[in-house]
């Protein structure tokens, strides 16, 4: 428990390599606030205020400081409650709670926690009298647990002991909360604790670890605040974020997006609205992880897009990039695993035989748009195709294979590579002829013999860039994409034997 929450609030020497630049919009106005320092040889240096967002370090202001090592900070815009770092020149930095109107400290350059004093704040105090507390019952602990190991004769009682200081720590805590309630310095120690909850149990005496789950997950949050802007500001907050979306919560888009709309309804300020959506949109905007672009999609298209009439809810955005934004995420959401593949009918290398995807007989279609003049194409294509013979074939699996052959040398090249790597699957492209007439007068082949939606199949499947490969199954819904030759098959082994459970 002690190392756990060292881990989450730091308050010492640590490398300075996450320092980030400020963020370039302006926050909102903040208390004002002076926060006096004065560092034993840090004579006429530069130093830095930064806070946390998230579990990041920004630069918040600085300031030179005088003969003695005295610099203040206190900026017109004032500084929002969090936990703030005092950056000295090494780099080297310790951590304080800001949530007064007047700070004062004094440290020693050479000794910055140690040598750590406050003269003015009762919060810092506070907290660091608590950080030195546990810091003893480590060393305390570490000791014993040496001892232990040396001289197993002593296992129960340092065993003992050990609970006795874990049980001397939750009640220095929770004195501690009881004590000082509103402070920030007693909510990051109540973040820092673990919820304690029932073991349920099933009729025969034995743990419900379901139960147990479910239970855990509902109260993953209990010791929040989740009306304070702070939590925005202290690492804690961030590093429980990214623990409960990526440990807590299973690794499903679909689970993941009914538990991120559950936690967002339950915030009370915009700030932690913001945090939140953000930070998950932009995770699973990023993500490599096949099918993780659904969560993005939901996102963007649930908290940031317009729908219904009503304006979206992302006030931070500036325009240009939000209509940026929503764009991908309306191309992506018809994309996404679990929806229905646009059907696609285009023609052969003749430009006169019309096949459609719909009409592949096989139980599972791997669709992979390609561009003759592409080199990752012609690399990846003969791969596949090995694993179409070898594999895919025996498995029930059918390849659409989609081509780009809209001018003279692109429909030459696709005939030739087909050729010279006996692609023997389903080959269909929007060739040149076709193309050209298409874009006279489409109606010439709109509804008679295809869609609009096969003429401009690079807008309707997303074709950005190739190769770009789905896998469908009977029902021509998304199961894959962007898999490589070995993980199709693995991918549709997995399927089959799935289904027949």
């Amino acid at each position: 428990m002690l190392s756990n929450f060292r881990s989450a609030l730091l308050l010492g020497l640590l490398a300075i390599s996450h320092l980030l630049p400020a963020q370039t919009r302006p926050e909102p106005e903040a208390p004002k606030r002076t926060i006096k320092v004065r560092i034993e040889g840090c004579a006429k240096d530069t130093i830095y205020l930064a806070n946390y967002y998230g579990n990041k370090l920004f630069y918040s202001d600085t300031a030179v400081a005088d003969a003695k090592g005295v610099v203040v900070f206190n900026k017109p815009r004032g500084y929002h409650s969090g936990v703030y770092a005092v950056v000295v020149p090494g780099p080297a930095y310790f951590e304080m709670v800001v949530n007064e109107a007047q700070i004062e400290l004094a440290t020693d350059k050479k000794d910055l926690l140690g040598r750590l004093e406050f003269i003015k704040s009762e919060e810092n105090k506070l907290f660091i009298e608590y950080i030195r507390f546990l810091n003893a019952r480590k060393v305390e602990g570490d000791a014993l647990r040496s001892q232990s190991a040396a001289d197993p004769i002593t296992k129960a009682t340092s065993k003992a002991r050990l609970e006795e200081l874990d049980k001397a720590v939750k009640e220095y805590q929770k004195n501690l909360i009881a004590s000082d309630p509103g402070t920030l310095a007693a909510a990051l120690v109540k973040m820092s604790m673990a919820v304690e909850l029932p073991e349920p149990r099933k009729a025969d005496g034995t743990l419900d670890s379901a139960a147990a789950y479910y239970q855990y997950r509902a109260h993953f949050w209990d010791n929040f605040d989740l009306n304070k802007d702070w939590n925005v500001r202290v690492p804690v907050f961030a590093n429980k974020f990214e623990e409960y979306f990526l440990r807590v919560v299973p690794q499903i888009p679909d689970s993941i997006t009914t538990q991120a709309d559950a936690f967002i309804a339950r915030l009370g300020t915009d700030e932690l609205f913001k945090y939140s959506v953000h930070t998950l949109t932009h995770k699973y905007e990023t993500s490599e992880i096949m099918g993780m672009d659904a969560v993005f999609a939901h996102m963007a298209l649930t908290y940031y897009c317009p729908r219904n009439g009503q304006p979206g809810r992302a006030w931070w955005m500036e325009d240009d990039k939000l209509s940026k934004l929503c764009e991908r995420a309306r191309k992506i959401w018809p994309l996404t695993l679990g929806r229905k593949a646009p059907n696609i009918i285009l023609t052969d290398t003749t430009e006169q035989q019309w096949i459609g995807l719909y009409d592949m007989p096989q139980e599972y279609v791997v669709i992979v748009f390609w561009d003759p003049h592409c080199g990752v194409c012609k690399k990846e294509l003969p791969e596949i195709y090995k694993a179409y013979t070898s594999t895919l074939k025996d498995l029930g699996v059918g390849v659409f294979c989609v081509a780009k052959a809209v001018d003279e040398s692109l429909l030459r090249d696709w005939k030739k590579f087909i050729r010279e790597n006996g692609l023997d699957w389903v080959n269909v492209g929007l060739g040149k002829n076709v193309y050209e007439a298409a874009k006279q007068d489409a109606r010439q082949f709109v509804p008679r013999l295809t869609t609009l939606e096969s003429l401009n199949y690079a807008e309707t499947y997303d074709v950005y860039s190739t190769p770009k490969l789905f896998v469908v199954d009977g029902e021509r819904r998304f199961v894959g994409k962007q898999l490589n030759a070995e993980q199709i098959g693995d991918l549709v082994k997995q399927l089959k034997a799935r289904k027949a459970k």
